[in-house]
């Protein structure tokens, strides 16, 4: 039987699955609503702050995310918004524009559940390497996902 949580790592992609035990609706509403957000995105220990969140093609989603120690900005600009199957965007932070990417998001109804595919394309497989030396970036995606799941329990 193919497992539907599962991560890899496809040259300048990161690919996260998993088959969450909730309906896609109440997936899109928690992945889309900064009240349901602020409660599991990022990783453990991180707490988050959204200054504006309109989802919808051309606007965005600006937020700080709060851990470490320090305060990380960040800027999503949503590209493609198809409620409730399909989030793109682009993600942009403090740093240097070598380090922005694009995200797909799918949100599948399997049988009352959703699985749910997120696509992160960066610039290259070196930025990748990099920022997972520097913040720990793949396991941080895998811990917001484990967030995410976790939260869905309890809506």
């Amino acid at each position: 039987m193919e497992s539907y949580n599962t991560f890899k790592q496809e040259d300048n992609q990161l690919i996260h699955t998993r088959l969450l035990n909730a309906p896609r609706t109440l997936v899109w509403e928690v992945w889309t609503n900064p009240e349901h957000i602020k409660a599991w995105w990022g990783p453990d220990g991180f707490s988050l702050t959204t200054r504006s969140m309109t989802v919808s093609p051309g606007q965005t989603w600006e937020f700080v995310m709060h851990g470490w120690g320090k305060d990380w900005e960040n800027k999503i600009e949503y590209i493609e918004v198809i409620e409730p199957a399909l989030l793109s965007y682009k993600h942009t932070g403090e740093n240097s524009e070598d380090y922005n990417f694009l995200v797909t998001i799918t949100f599948e109804e399997m049988n009352g559940k959703t699985l749910l595919t997120m696509r992160s394309t960066f610039k290259s497989k070196e930025i990748i390497e990099e920022l997972n030396r520097k913040v720990n970036a793949i396991e941080g995606g895998k811990q917001t996902l484990n967030r995410l799941e976790a939260y869905l329990k309890t809506s």
